[in-house]
């Protein structure tokens, strides 16, 4: 086999065991990944890939200009995502509208199925959206903390969250809950 197609299966394995943190088909599905170059460096578990990358597994797709995956002992860690913009979709729950996400950052955290949007972001559901400088959105409880708590002598940065009314049909799924930091981190 080439070495060029040896480094994609081995790319392409570092990222398989952890990616699934929405549908349970999403699991076993192939992940494909297609861009202008790779670097892999096995014994430090870091992939970068660059140029138009393109990430695909079940309905999870990552579009952007650089990823970087890294991994422990074959299971995925985190997957940053950055571009102009970095976009993110997935389907979290069966029956719910796919998830759109873009920012210049996105930084997919596998273990805690966190995605954590930095610089422009948009988190979107159907037509409700929230903006900000800094978004994150845990998957499992579908919870969005949004804004970025100011550094002494510093105005926080704003949000935006638009909600549509409800209408008269049930909805199939609620729309995640939304917390603003109000205390000044470090």
């Amino acid at each position: 086999m080439c070495r060029k197609h040896l480094n994609k299966l081995c790319a392409a394995a570092l990222l398989l065991p952890a990616l699934a943190s929405a549908l349970p088909e999403d699991f076993n599905q192939e992940v494909v990944i297609v861009s202008d170059r790779a670097e892999i460096d096995r014994q430090a578990g870091v992939v970068i890939y660059q140029g138009d990358v393109l990430l695909t597994q079940g309905t999870l797709r990552i579009e952007s200009d650089r990823l970087t995956v890294v991994s422990t002992e074959g299971r995925m860690e985190k997957a940053t995502a950055e571009g102009q913009p970095a976009r993110y979709q997935q389907q979290i729950n069966p029956g719910s509208p796919l998830t759109h996400a873009h920012a210049q950052r996105i930084d997919y955290l596998a273990a805690n199925q966190e995605a954590i949007l930095i610089g422009n972001a948009v988190l979107r559901q159907d037509s409700n959206e929230i903006t900000g400088e800094r978004i994150r959105y845990d998957m499992n409880t579908e919870v969005v903390t949004a804004g970025q708590p100011a550094t002494v002598g510093e105005k926080p940065s704003r949000i935006k969250v638009i909600f549509q009314p409800k209408t008269t049909e049930p909805a199939a799924d609620a729309s995640p809950s939304v917390t603003v930091p109000t205390e000044t981190q470090p």
